[in-house]
């Protein structure tokens, strides 16, 4: 889950993935805030007991922890960004680097087409990686502590149980990802054979053309990419499944 060796390569992104979390659980605390004024305004309601003073009251603090929690969410996107601006520049000059102290060798240990795809859309994945996942890890283990010690003033029977119910979202996402392993490494392997063919055959489409194979060529990257469409439909079905699953047990609880 966290690539100790990969946070090492953005060691300055630490900072920012901490001020993100701090951003998102101080926008928890307001979003708390919110919900008691508004639930304390219906309990007075459906009591009539409702006045101009309480419901001014109310009102204010919701306006105000509204104002804060956009504050909150725009300090955290702003850290996300902090946090990811330079992942694609550092990493690609690391990856180029090294194709450069290799030399044309490079291709006894790894192809063309999949380092090509490692700097295209690996290093995209990555920026994903530094800017939401890693940060997002973090705040959902705070988040629940937090909720957890906020409504044990109200009922701990129930706070207790939420909380128990919490590693039950992180063991399904295990269990899915055990059932997914082989469909992604299928799914991947697909991927960088046609990456590998379009490449192959686009250095040698003069020759194709010369001995007018380029039409064999045609059809058999059409049946790849057919296939390609098929496994990546499966992986969409699995990935949608699995959100469904994650859904069930979070809305359940």
């Amino acid at each position: 889950m966290i690539k100790k060796r990969l946070v090492g390569l953005l060691s300055h992104a630490k900072k920012y993935i901490i001020y993100q979390v701090v951003w998102q659980w101080l926008a928890l605390l307001c979003q708390v805030v919110m919900i008691y004024s508004a639930s304390m305004l219906l309990e007075t309601a459906l009591f009539r007991e409702v006045t101009a003073r309480t419901a001014a009251r109310c009102g204010v603090l919701v306006l105000a922890a509204l104002i804060l929690r956009f504050v909150c969410d725009r300090q955290a996107s702003h850290a996300s960004y902090r946090a990811s601006v330079d992942v694609k520049r550092i990493l690609r000059d690391k990856i180029y680097s090294k194709l450069l102290r290799l030399g044309a060798s490079y291709r006894e240990k790894v192809t063309t087409s999949e380092v090509v795809q490692m700097a295209a859309e690996g290093v995209e994945q990555l920026e994903t990686y530094f800017g939401k996942y890693l940060s997002q890890l973090f705040y959902s283990l705070l988040a629940p502590v937090t909720l957890f010690v906020i409504l044990s003033f109200v009922n701990w029977q129930a706070s207790l149980v939420l909380l128990v119910c919490v590693p039950l979202i992180p063991i399904s996402i295990v269990a899915v990802q055990k059932i997914a392993k082989k469909l992604l490494n299928k799914y991947w392997g697909i991927y960088t054979e046609l990456g590998d063919s379009f490449l192959e055959n686009l250095q040698g489409l003069t020759t194709l053309k010369i001995y007018r194979s380029d039409e064999k060529k045609a059809e058999e990257m059409d049946e790849e990419s057919q296939r390609f469409r098929q496994i990546t439909m499966k992986v969409l079905t699995m990935q949608l499944n699995s959100t469904s699953v994650m859904d069930i047990i979070a809305y359940s609880r």
